[in-house]
């Protein structure tokens, strides 16, 4: 069985990864339109538009400070914690853009029909990863004490995996969803081969059906133990296909910086498919014969 000291090696790895990642790439050109773009969205931010290159830094150098407590091997406790509570006020600053900017798809009738903020919505289960991780004792990293923290943390985590696959599988059975994982279908070896038996939206439609399959088999969180192990696996092998994507689709990364390792837009997408594979992982290891650890 996977122990939660395991999951959280692996969780400090993915959010610094991540976190590293993404800091370098906001001192690029890439980043600075990112950025400027959530911000001249932002109905608070919208007047910073032109100071977006230097906003852009300012976030990276946040974003690698954060990431860098996170992952260090350091043995004090203190300095990972500081790292998590970093990470999580960022994924909850992010997800008031939610709340403030244009990120419904006008040309399907506006919300719920989510575009730009599908990304935005990972963010609550990073939030969740980062109370988790950082509920561990500072003096013992493998602590199996559990603190409220620590126990309410799981179902931020739950409720994030349920909203992304819910409402990104439910997008998939749209024709302006479809049309956007076309490329990336076509691209992977793993999905390829289906666009010669069915057509386009047939496909889109299939997977679909997994991530709401599996997001009614995670609710088993709350009743159903071994039904919730079987969404947790189903969510991990929908990840581990998603990550794939930064291998098999060149639109990952940025041509006009050179390509690898520069991170396009939409490789900042699934990247963060990283700490979501990690939150998996995380309630995985709270997860024994006895239920959750919410249920006990």
């Amino acid at each position: 069985m996977l122990s939660p000291g395991t999951a959280l090696l692996f969780a400090r790895l993915a959010l610094a990864v991540m976190f590293l990642w993404f800091g370098v790439m906001n001192f690029t050109a890439v980043g600075t339109a990112i950025t400027g773009s959530w911000i001249e969205g932002h109905v608070l931010l919208s007047g910073l538009g032109e100071q977006s290159g230097s906003a852009a830094k300012a976030l990276g150098l946040y974003q690698i400070i954060a990431g860098a407590l996170v992952g260090a091997p350091i043995p004090s406790g203190s300095f990972r914690r500081i790292g998590f509570a970093m990470v999580g006020l960022y994924a909850g600053i992010a997800l008031t853009v939610l709340l403030t900017n244009p990120v419904w798809i006008e040309a399907a009738g506006g919300f719920p029909a989510i575009g730009s903020g599908q990304g935005i919505l990972k963010y609550i289960a990073i939030l969740g990863l980062s109370l988790w991780g950082g509920s561990f004792a500072n003096t013992r990293m493998f602590s199996q004490r559990h603190t409220d923290m620590r126990m309410w943390s799981q179902p931020v985590m739950w409720l994030g995996l349920v909203v992304v696959l819910g409402w990104i599988g439910g997008m998939k059975f749209t024709a302006v969803e479809a049309a956007g994982i076309e490329p990336l279908v076509q691209t992977s070896p793993a999905f390829a081969w289906l666009l010669g038996l069915m057509a386009l939206q047939t496909v889109s439609n299939l997977i679909g059906m997994i991530e709401l399959i599996t997001v009614v088999a995670l609710i088993g969180y709350w009743f159903n133990n071994t039904l919730f192990r079987m969404g947790l696996y189903l969510a991990i092998t929908t990840f581990v296909l998603t990550l794939g994507f930064l291998i098999t689709f060149p639109g990952s990364w940025a041509g006009d910086l050179g390509g690898f390792p520069a991170l396009s837009s939409a490789g900042h997408f699934l990247l963060k498919d990283l700490p979501l594979l990690a939150v998996c992982l995380a309630l995985l290891s709270e997860t024994g014969r006895e239920g959750t650890m919410r249920r006990r």
